[in-house]
């Protein structure tokens, strides 16, 4: 071979292998960029002085966020960490036969299940009750009791079940003494940890396929309270939160998990270059419920008050953002008199304010529409002179993955959210519904609300506001293009906002009825369900609340929506764990089936004359169930009692016999208070089939709210 055509094969080799390794390239996904404004720390040093800088730079212009010191027990950033493992195909399937129909958790997202106290499949029940994890041989009702009983050392939160797989959360405090000797790899050895005690989150997966003795797969460990978390198949998203706190020096030391002694992953921790009021470390961790395998970890560096709503695709985290007003370096805090002259000077003159009236709500419309056209020009004229206290929510959205974990993007609106139905994921953007509170010069605080479509980029492209002024938001649902809100002062105002045009939201229609509804939840495509609470007006003109309230909505006009029933339960004082806790509605159309857990209290007269009042509650501890269509409205099917009694004063306090949940098993309902569960038939709920008491008296402890 002539060294001419050795040089045109080589040649052609080269463009063979290259156009290969081309169109390997090709197949392959590309890694998603890291914002430009997303920075990743280094060392916690680097974090130490960043919050220094943070705190010198936020006592310079007038305010004064948390300092320094955390809780953390991390190592540092940044240090080596296990490999990731690809997730099994799903949870292994239970060997059980039977195909019994059976509710699961109420959610927000289709295929993105969220954690609660008690969980059920075709035959058990899984619940905590006080320090107990007690697992219930429910089905058939018959029979039915306790199989096993797990003792927890801490403080149970909330749980997953799939198949042979049981997820619990649990938080508690983990002594220094205790910890693992680490070190950290920017600086060796770690000083020594200036608390005592630090809250952790402890994260323990049970392999449950022997449902009478159920053993632990795997337990870790990570510094932070345990926030929230969601389960997609096999795989456990987990957010834990841990407060920068300014009470113990200046060292910190960032979160890790860790199983057992042993550190399986170390964190990154990211951060924005712009100061926020307060400081905590927001990690996000993922675990394989199927093996038990931990997947990824990352750590960020946020500011408090979290609010989630999670996707199929991500979990956006969101919390305020307040921008306190500085005039002549005195904060508005502590000048709730401002006045602002026609020179746009500013002084503290409480007797140039002029309050809005306190029966505004009472006032001809004419005279409302004169006051809000002032309070709209103050609040834009106070925006120009940059001397509104203006707060507005930031959300982050944070890309998952088959168990990887990215940061993608983030926004800001103006207003704060109600709950995690105050977001929603649709066709590629976030809709976000808030409420604005202004301190306006002349009239005090102006109130109003809003709708804003932000893109995948967590730009906004379209905007509603000034919706309801001066109410506040009480519900929202996201369905489809269309957004159901419900608003509240001194009645209730229903919307309908249509959305299929992102970037020009507009109000449809809306209903003007007395009551409010704490939560909506769809019926069908034209009818919406609300729960919350009847309203009165009382001798004073003002406004009182009185029973339980459920209510059905047709919005087949979207143009006039019109409320088709409702029914109210009980007087004043009555209340619901449905109305601050979406887990305890239970709702399925196909079994014409609604179970509402419920306090009643109601107020009867009074024949002593001694007695101090006319009336003396009577309170009721249950579950009411309806049947709920269209063409009928609420029927009542029954309800199932779980325990009474007077009450010479209106102080209910938390009583044992509370109904928090309700679930059904083929053609048993189950009611559970925190003393007992209840088995009745659907179709003869005056008879109890069986009383399960629960362990440990029933004290169940429930986590606290997210808003």
């Amino acid at each position: 071979m002539s060294p001419n055509d050795t040089s045109v094969m080589l040649c052609a080799i080269f463009i063979l292998i290259a156009v290969v390794a081309a169109g390997c390239m090709s197949t392959l996904s590309p890694a998603p960029s890291v914002p430009a404004e997303l920075k990743k720390f280094n060392s916690t040093a680097e974090i130490e002085q960043y919050l220094k800088d943070s705190l010198a730079a936020s006592q310079q212009d007038g305010y004064y966020p948390p300092s320094l010191a955390t809780g953390g027990m991390g190592a540092g950033v940044n240090a080596p960490q296990d490999s990731a493992e690809k997730s099994d195909s799903g949870i292994p399937a239970s060997s059980r036969p039977g195909s019994i129909d059976y509710s699961q958790t109420n959610i927000q997202v289709k295929g993105v299940d969220e954690p609660d106290i008690i969980k059920n499949d075709d035959r058990y029940i899984y619940t905590i009750s006080g320090q107990t994890l007690a697992i219930i041989r429910a089905y058939p009702a018959e029979g039915a009791s306790v199989v096993s009983e797990t003792e927890i050392n801490d403080t149970p939160k909330e749980l997953f079940v799939s198949g042979d797989r049981l997820v619990l959360f649990c938080t508690g405090t983990e002594d220094s003494d205790t910890r693992p000797d680490t070190t950290d790899p920017w600086r060796n050895p770690v000083p020594p940890y200036y608390r005592p005690y630090s809250p952790v989150t402890f994260t323990t997966i049970y392999d449950i396929s022997d449902r009478n003795h159920p053993k632990m797969l795997k337990e870790y460990t990570i510094e932070g309270d345990y926030l929230d978390a969601r389960m997609i198949g096999s795989l456990v998203y987990q957010i834990t939160r841990e407060q920068i706190s300014p009470y113990y020096g200046d060292h910190i030391v960032v979160p890790a998990l860790r199983e057992g002694t042993r550190t399986v992953i170390q964190p990154d921790v990211w951060y924005f270059d712009h100061p926020e009021s307060q400081y905590t470390f927001t990690t996000i961790t993922s675990l394989d419920a199927s093996n038990g395998k931990e997947k990824d970890a990352q750590t960020y560096l946020l500011g408090t008050g979290n609010t989630l709503y999670v996707s199929e695709d991500a979990i956006y985290v969101s919390y305020p953002n307040y921008h306190p007003v500085i005039y002549k370096g005195i904060p508005q805090e502590v000048a709730p008199g401002l006045a602002v002259d026609a020179s746009g000077s500013a002084g503290i003159s409480s007797s140039q304010v002029s309050a809005i009236p306190p029966d505004f709500n009472t006032l001809p419309e004419s005279e409302r529409e004169s006051i809000l056209d002032s309070l709209r020009n103050d609040e834009q004229d106070a925006i120009r002179r940059q001397e509104a206290d203006q707060t507005t929510t930031v959300i982050h959205k944070i890309g998952i993955r088959d168990g990887a974990i990215t940061y993608l993007a983030k926004g800001e609106v103006p207003g704060t959210l109600d709950n995690q139905f105050s977001m929603d994921e649709y066709k590629d953007n976030l809709r976000v519904a808030s409420t604005s509170s202004i301190y306006t010069p002349r009239f005090g605080q102006y109130t109003y609300n809003n709708v804003y479509v932000l893109d995948e980029k967590m730009a906004t492209i379209g905007e509603l506001t000034h919706i309801a002024e001066q109410e506040t938001i009480y519900s929202t649902r996201f369905i489809g293009d269309r957004l159901y809100m419900v608003t509240f002062k001194r009645i209730d105002p229903f919307f309908v906002i249509d959305l299929a045009k992102p970037e020009n939201p507009e109000i449809l229609g809306k209903l003007k009825i007395p009551g409010y509804s704490d939560y909506l939840h769809p019926y069908d495509a034209t009818h919406i369900i609300g729960i919350g609470k009847e309203t009165t007006t009382n001798d004073w003109g003002g406004v009182s609340t009185s029973g339980v309230k459920l209510a059905l909505f047709d919005v087949s006009d979207v143009t006039s929506p019109k409320q088709l029933d409702k029914v109210q339960i009980g007087d004043a004082g009555s209340d619901s764990a449905a109305l601050s806790d979406h887990h305890a509605f239970l709702f399925e159309k196909g079994k014409n089936l609604l179970v509402i857990p419920v306090r009643a209290v109601s107020n009867e007269p009074v024949t002593q004359e001694d007695s101090f009042s006319a009336y003396r509650p009577y309170v009721w501890y249950g579950a009411y169930v309806f049947g709920l269509t269209p063409e009928t409205g609420f029927t009542l099917k029954g309800t199932v009692q779980h325990g009474s009694g007077d009450s010479g004063y209106y102080y209910y306090g938390s009583s044992t016999s509370e109904v928090k949940r309700s679930l059904y098993i083929g053609d048993i309902l189950y009611t559970m208070s925190s003393k007992q569960i209840k088995a009745n038939p659907l179709d003869d709920l005056n008879t109890t089939i069986t009383t399960i008491p629960l362990p440990n008296g029933g004290e169940i402890l429930y986590p606290p709210l997210v808003k």
